[in-house]
């Protein structure tokens, strides 16, 4: 049997921001090649806590993070660890859709030439190209490509997002309630999306959702008041929880 394989691991995570302490010691295995989500009320530690991942709370002034998280084994908090290489390696993709103020194609190309992965060129072509298709707008966008990104729909930008974000090849793609802002029908297409992107990333999402939550994710984790009450298959957690916090707040009892 093939044994799950973690691609991030969080032991005693702690944060504060000044005195308040926003996270209490999470202790979490996020599996490689799967879609997790985080789930919960609005101030549970969500969103701090898919920001500590890539670092992203490092910006806040008065923050602290005690504790460990590993990606494949690399202490992210290291002292010699460098940012800027840590976030080429977790992707993020915001709520609202915050393509470049350039063109559709400079939007792919401009990380993996500041990054020297490819040259301007033919090969840079290719990149732009199968980063859209990976991320299905190529059809949408291919004769429009010197077109800005902010003429696009919301949804298509979203997409657009999630392309400039695989286009440097991460190992991990964090999602901060991607469809917030997106009509039903971009929400759908969002959510196919990170089914085929599973193959080749792990994915992880933050959704108010629950719907969203129980679709497309393989695991979920509940968090409440800076605690993680819950974490397994979603499956299991949506039909048979195992704290009966989880279950009043999957059934709408409160939250």
């Amino acid at each position: 049997m093939k044994t799950k394989k973690n691609k991030l691991t969080v032991r005693n995570l702690k944060l504060w921001y000044g005195e308040s302490e926003a996270l209490h010691g999470i202790d979490l295995d996020i599996v490689s090649g799967k879609v997790t989500s985080l789930i919960g009320p609005s101030g549970c530690g969500k969103s701090t806590f898919l920001r500590c991942f890539n670092r992203m709370n490092d910006r806040i002034p008065n923050c602290r993070v005690e504790g460990e998280v590993l990606l494949e084994g690399h202490d992210i908090y290291a002292p010699d660890v460098d940012v800027v290489q840590l976030r080429s390696h977790v992707g993020m993709v915001f709520q609202k859709p915050n393509p470049f103020p350039k063109s559709i194609y400079e939007n792919i190309a401009y990380a993996p030439r500041i990054h020297g992965m490819v040259d301007d060129g033919d090969d840079m072509d290719e990149l732009v190209e199968t980063a859209l298709k990976r991320a299905s707008i190529w059809d949408e966008v291919k004769d429009k490509l010197q077109q800005p990104g902010t003429a696009l729909s919301g949804g298509q930008q979203q997409r657009l997002c999630i392309a400039r974000t695989i286009a440097v090849q991460p190992d991990v793609i964090l999602m901060d309630e991607p469809c917030s802002a997106l009509d039903p029908i971009a929400t759908a297409k969002i959510e196919e999306l990170m089914d085929e992107l599973k193959e080749d990333y792990t994915i992880v999402i933050v959704t108010h959702n629950m719907q969203q939550a129980a679709r497309a994710s393989d695991y979920t984790a509940y968090f409440y008041l800076g605690d993680l009450i819950e974490y397994g298959e979603t499956q299991k957690v949506f039909t048979t929880p195992r704290d009966q916090r989880t279950e009043d707040y999957i059934t709408g009892r409160f939250g």
